[in-house]
Formats: structure tokens, C-alpha cells, sequence
């Protein structure tokens, strides 16, 4: 009878044993719902003049990342960011841009691929700029016109300087748009994270 109760007993210590043990595996896996928002603090700096469409650039994670009242991934862990897509500015007309995505995120030993939303970032346009240029160099050439012979002379002048005009604005480029090491940009998870 001894033994039987023996037998019980040590039965009901290794079941106490392996629950929590269970139990933690399960705490410790979860899912970071999608639409969870996701600031990173970028380490690289990315360019639209210097930088290619798929390069991948060091981040990492602003604010600690919690499921209910846990922290999964803590302030500090690992990120990386794809460019996924670049434009630079034309010489005489057309906008900087820069498209990035979260991509993959690494805390202790475990890296986790990511699915985001696409953040853009956009350079001023140049047209503006060049209507500007144009019409100083119109101006410009309708007075070299004048100074040509007036009337017709005047017209061809001011076709000429506004030709001039576009030349004196190629030779600015458009403005690039620049994400400098430090800067923070938030992510928006556009399907679950598993984590665990």
C-alpha cells in the first residue's frame, strides 16, 4: 500500500513539474496583432541619390513591443528596413522618393520575419522651380530680343531665354530626400507577428 501511495506521489510531483513548464512555453509564444504599430529608430542612413531599390539598412526598435502585460520584443532589439523603392529627382522636373519597409525584426536569439505597410518619403517638386527659371530666362531673352530688333526679334528672344531658362535649372538638381541615422519612422504590421 506504501509503495502504491509512493507511486501517486511522485506522479503528482511530476505533474506539478511539467504544467508550469507547459504553461510557460505557451506564455512565451503569442501574436502581435496585425495593425500593431511598430517604431523604429534607424542607425543607417538612407538616400534617393546614393541608395538602390532591395538594400536592406540597420534599425531598431524604439518602444518595447508587448503582448497583454508582457514585453516580447524589448526596446532596443534588432530591425532591419528595405528600401523598396527610389526616385531621384529629375535635372529639370519630377520628386524625390523613398519607399521603406520593415522587414525583419531579431530579439536575443530569435529573428522574426515581418510584414508591413510601404512609408514614403517625398522630396519637394521641381517643377515649380523650373516654371520659375523658365520665366526669368523668358524674360531675360525677350529683352535681348528688343535689343535684337523689337517685335519679332522680341518673340524669338523670349523662346530663347526660356530654352535658357530649363538649361539654367538642369543644371540644379532636384531635391533628394534624406532619412538620416536617428530618424524615427513608424511601421504599421500588416499581418500577425508570431512570436515564440
Amino acid at each position: 500500500m506504501r509503495s502504491i501511495q509512493s507511486i501517486l506521489s511522485l506522479i503528482a510531483v511530476l505533474a506539478l513539474l511539467i504544467t508550469p513548464t507547459a504553461s510557460m512555453a505557451r506564455d512565451q509564444a503569442g501574436s502581435i496583432p496585425a495593425g500593431t504599430v511598430i517604431n523604429v529608430r534607424m542607425i543607417d542612413s538612407i538616400s534617393s541619390d546614393r541608395n538602390h531599390a532591395g538594400e536592406t539598412f540597420r534599425a531598431s526598435i524604439q518602444d518595447p513591443i508587448r503582448i497583454g502585460n508582457r514585453t516580447v520584443v524589448p526596446r532596443g532589439a534588432n530591425a532591419y528596413v528595405r528600401l523598396v523603392d527610389v526616385r531621384s529627382a529629375g535635372r529639370v522636373k519630377g520628386r524625390s522618393r523613398l519607399e521603406l519597409r520593415l522587414v525583419r525584426i531579431v530579439s536575443g536569439n530569435h529573428s522574426y520575419a515581418v510584414a508591413s505597410n510601404v512609408v514614403e518619403f517625398r522630396g519637394k517638386s521641381e517643377t515649380k522651380k523650373t516654371g520659375k527659371y523658365a520665366g526669368i530666362g523668358a524674360l531675360a531673352g525677350g529683352g535681348l530680343g528688343a535689343l535684337l530688333g523689337g517685335g519679332k526679334g522680341a518673340a524669338i528672344g523670349a523662346g530663347l531665354g526660356a530654352g535658357a531658362g530649363v538649361a539654367t535649372n538642369a543644371a540644379h538638381r532636384g531635391k533628394q530626400v534624406y532619412v538620416g541615422s536617428e530618424s524615427l519612422v513608424q511601421f504599421r504590421l500588416t499581418a500577425p507577428l508570431r512570436i515564440g
